[in-house]
């Protein structure tokens, strides 16, 4: 039912759509109008509780931040007095230098709030204290501890219950500030200090902000409960999750969170209760009414707009545009205004005349294309290489034994079997060197062992498809404009590898080379001595849809180089072998 419902949908025209659009507007709007009404109020006050509740949490975290700044100025106070600094540099057991640094730490201690004890330790964790609270000292947890306050270059490392170093006859835990003392002089650890705290020092940061509605809570980042006033149970219903804050909604009702105080390992949660009341009295509901009326009006207006100036011209678009199913490129003569809609026509008219372009340089690409290949085939199977290759046979087969000519005559079947490959415009790279070497196996029959031919092909690269013969009309410019004219014994070098992602086919010889002059005007086609070069090259680069897919690299009397380089993957038009 509701796939027709749909499908019946789909298939109306736009204007159609736009009515019962606006139809469903109205009707949807006259339900829940007043829902929408009261849900925006909610969604402010939520939205308000939110942002009250976060500068809440940040507020109470800058008074602990502050509260904890006070207890390091106090052990700084603690670590810089002459008479802690002598017993932490003493080697006896002094105790009178014992007595006189307790003293010390307790007219310390009394100027600050929230302190339960205080120790100091030397390097031996030999130690004196001054407060109440802590039974045992364990020196090998506190030893472990130390080894993460040091790298702290002197600042104050903050843990609950000495992270296990301390333990108290209550179970009430205490936050630990540790750091490690250096001798002002040197700079070199002498000993170090412990201030233990109350957990009063979470309710005093907090104080005269709770109420009935709003509840806090300190915890560890492990879940240790360190200070919960008026306590809500919703306070439970966030977890640490290692964002550093974090909000939660509780339906309608409330909303918990948690903030990560910062260079602390303390979560601040909290509850708040969400204050939302609705009254609607008598005038508020005709304004209500009166704001509904207008606003179908405005729909309905809006829906004529449209109709008008939107969807009418559209369709009247689409209709001119049809004509292009009929295979006609023509361009759109419909008068609209100066808008979007008519900037569309104006588009869409720009690009008929842009594609009608583009037709007509594919369709001269084409040809141009076809008449390389064909230039190609002509060239090679012009009379005259045929004439002499059949003129060898029959003189070996007067000179030679019956087995040399077979192999000729084999050699020559083979070489234009493979070069019209059936009629196929690409072939593997395999089959394209295969008729490289039955060219210059016909070709030595005839100049004899003026050059050696080597080939070096990646055999995993042998199966990449290629246009047809783009190596055997640069293998017949080496022999005959390199190779030939030098007088002596040549190499015709052909290489297949992979190098960048690019497969690299290279025809190298030994021949007479040239230079850089030649280079360019065999590169732009302008030599009538190389046989189907530029041909050849925009034939791969069609085939290809790349302009650098060639490089060639010469010196005068030594050597020249063809690289030509295409992407692994094979072409890159959206042809088949046989549209190629």
């Amino acid at each position: 039912m509701k796939k027709r419902l749909k499908d019946q949908f789909n298939d109306l025209n736009l204007d159609k759509k736009v009515k019962y659009l606006f139809i469903a507007i109205i009707l949807i709007y006259l339900l829940v109008f007043y829902g929408i009404y009261a849900f925006i109020i909610q969604e402010s006050m939520i939205e308000y509780t939110l942002e009250s509740n976060m500068n809440t949490l940040k507020s109470i975290g800058n008074n602990l931040n502050a509260e904890i700044e006070s207890i390091d100025n106090m052990s700084q106070l603690i670590m810089t007095d002459k008479e802690v600094v002598a017993f932490l540099k003493s080697d006896e057991d002094d105790f009178y230098v014992k007595q006189e640094a307790v003293r010390a730490i307790y007219d310390t201690m009394n100027l600050f709030n929230n302190v339960s004890s205080v120790f100091v330790f030397q390097e031996d964790y030999e130690y004196v204290s001054s407060g109440i609270g802590v039974t045992h000292i364990d020196v090998e947890k506190l030893e472990e501890l130390l080894e993460d306050v040091r790298p702290r270059a002197g600042g104050y490392y903050l843990a609950i219950n000495g992270r296990g170093a301390i333990r108290r006859d209550i179970e009430w835990p205490v936050i630990s500030l540790i750091r490690v003392v250096n001798d002002l002089e040197t700079q070199r650890p002498i000993g170090s200090i412990m201030i233990n705290l109350s957990v009063d020092l979470f309710d005093n940061t907090y104080r005269n902000m709770t109420s009935e509605n709003k509840s806090f809570g300190f915890f560890g980042l492990d879940g240790t409960v360190l200070s919960k006033q008026n306590y809500h149970e919703a306070l439970d219903a966030i977890e640490y999750s290692g964002a550093s804050y974090a909000q939660e909604t509780i339906g309608n009702e409330g909303i918990v969170s948690y903030q990560v105080i910062d260079n602390t390992p303390f979560i601040l949660k909290s509850y708040e209760k969400i204050h939302f009341t609705q009254v609607l009295t008598d005038e508020a509901g005709k304004i209500l009414a009166i704001v509904f009326f207008v606003s179908v009006l405005v729909i309905g207006m809006i829906g004529f707009f449209i109709t008008r100036y939107i969807t009418h011209p559209i369709q009247r678009l689409a209709g001119a545009m049809k004509s292009v199913n009929t295979g006609w490129l023509r361009r759109v003569s419909l008068p609209l205004a100066n808008d979007e809609i008519g900037y569309l026509k104006d588009s869409y008219n720009d690009m008929l005349v842009e594609l009608n372009e583009l037709i007509s340089e594919l369709l001269e690409k084409e040809k141009s294309i076809q008449q390389a290949e064909l230039e190609v085939l002509q060239e090679q199977i012009k009379p005259h290489f045929l004439y002499n290759t059949l003129d060898t046979i029959a003189y070996l087969a007067l000179t030679e034994p019956a087995e040399n000519v077979y192999e000729a005559v084999d050699t020559l079947g083979k070489f234009y079997r493979k070069f019209l490959s059936r009629g196929s415009r690409e072939i593997p790279i395999k089959d394209e060197v295969e008729i490289v070497k039955d060219y210059l196996t016909l070709q030595r029959l005839r100049y004899g062992d003026i050059f050696e031919d080597v080939y070096e092909v990646d055999p995993e690269l042998e199966n990449i498809r290629v246009p047809k013969l783009i190596l055997q009309p640069l293998v017949e410019n080496s022999l005959y404009h390199g190779v030939r004219l030098k007088g002596e014994k040549c190499i015709i070098k052909i290489q297949v590898f992979e190098k960048e992602d690019k497969v690299h086919l290279v025809i190298y010889d030994t021949g007479i080379g040239m230079d850089q002059k030649r280079i360019e005007q065999i590169m732009e086609g302008k030599s009538q001595k190389s046989f189907g070069f530029k041909g050849t090259i925009e034939r791969i680069q069609y085939y290809f849809d790349q302009k650098d897919v060639v490089t060639v690299t010469s010196v005068v009397g030594e050597y020249t180089c063809v690289d030509i380089k295409i992407p692994k993957g094979g072409n890159k038009q959206d042809v088949s072998s046989d549209d190629y």
